[in-house]
């Protein structure tokens, strides 16, 4: 008994030390994705405006992230309470995470603003008149606004 017992510590103790996380949980790559999704979830159903439909949309969509990522809710919440006693790691992703959405909002950003301006060229071309100057030679020039580009005459051109 007094040379098992000292096996027996040193093998809990190894294992104990045993570096990285136990293969119960969400490894920290997969989590980080799962996060990612489960906060553009949310994201979403903050915009919806009837609760009752903000609950059946969420649900689903949990669902389908929980599928996508081939876990299910009960995985999900042990890991993220692993994570929660392990902040070190949660911050870790969530450093990322910020980084993904600012990265995201940036390329939305300029697609809308990108759109925008299509718009508002579309907008000004409809209203857009051609001036035409026309410099007689006696008098003062004479503007029009026509349909035409831009015509600059003077009498040595007609």
């Amino acid at each position: 008994m007094k040379k098992i017992f000292p096996i027996i510590v040193i093998c809990i103790t190894f294992y104990a030390c045993k570096p990285g996380i136990p293969n119960e949980f969400i490894q920290p790559d997969k989590m980080e994705k799962v996060l990612y999704h489960i906060h553009t979830v949310d994201g979403y159903i903050g915009t919806l405006q009837k609760p009752d439909t903000a609950k059946i949309v969420a649900s689903s969509y949990y669902k389908g992230v929980y599928k996508k990522f081939d876990i299910d809710s009960s995985t999900y919440t042990k890991s993220l309470n692993y994570y929660f006693e392990h902040p070190d790691l949660l911050n870790k992703m969530y450093e990322n995470l910020i980084k993904q959405f600012e990265e995201e909002r940036k390329r939305n950003d300029k697609r809308v603003n990108d759109e925008a301006l299509a718009i508002q060229r579309k907008e000004l071309a409809k209203y857009a008149k051609v001036l035409v100057v026309t410099y007689p030679s006696s008098g003062r020039p004479k503007f029009n606004f026509g349909t035409t580009p831009f015509i600059l005459t003077s009498p040595a051109v007609q």
